[in-house]
């Protein structure tokens, strides 16, 4: 299934807080996305429908500039399934766990080992993501976590995928794909 990238086109989600005065044991922010907001989710991310959509987040500082966000996101959505196109609904429960700093903040760049590399361990923390002036959209954040946690090949209970030959004559044998390759031999 094609889908639009989340981080092109303005998040349908408007959820924005101000962080320069975040009280020291941080700010509890409730959401709950409008009918409109998950109609332009759902067509943003090319599935069905998006049914509920809800967030309850905490959002603190973070070293000297940074702010950090966590919390959990549910969600209850409809896509359709890869083999038949019927509706499959899935809901989600995942964590939010985000680190924001200052666009240009030292925190927001990798440091270069001595060989002059990029190390990045896959099981560690993600890089912080970065904001500018005093607000930050965790309406687009939002967006983008939904869709990263689509199951990207839905499919209707019990439904699997036929396999099909299309090999034109089954019985002479299995035939490369770059057999066709052959024909493109330079001279030597």
């Amino acid at each position: 299934m094609n889908r639009p990238d989340p981080t092109i086109e303005p998040a349908p989600l408007k959820l924005e807080v101000a962080v320069t005065k975040l009280p020291q044991n941080g700010m509890p922010v409730r959401f709950e996305a409008s009918a409109d907001e998950r109609a332009a989710l759902a067509d943003l991310l090319g599935i069905l429908s998006v049914e509920k959509l809800e967030a309850d987040l905490t959002v603190r500082r973070w070293k000297r500039d940074g702010v950090e966000v966590d919390g959990r996101f549910k969600a209850e959505v409809t896509q359709a399934c890869v083999v038949t196109t019927d509706p499959v609904r899935e809901k989600m429960d995942e964590r939010v766990e985000v680190i924001f700093v200052p666009e240009g903040s030292r925190l927001s760049r990798i440091a270069p080992q001595d060989d002059g590399e990029l190390h990045l361990d896959p099981e560690g923390a993600d890089i912080p993501e970065t904001f500018t002036g005093d607000r930050i959209d965790l309406g687009a954040y939002l967006t983008e976590i939904v869709g990263l946690a689509l199951d990207p090949y839905p499919r209707s209970e019990g439904v699997e995928f036929e396999e099909i030959d299309t090999d034109p004559e089954p019985d002479g044998g299995r035939v490369s794909p770059f057999a066709a390759l052959s024909q493109f031999k330079t001279p030597k």
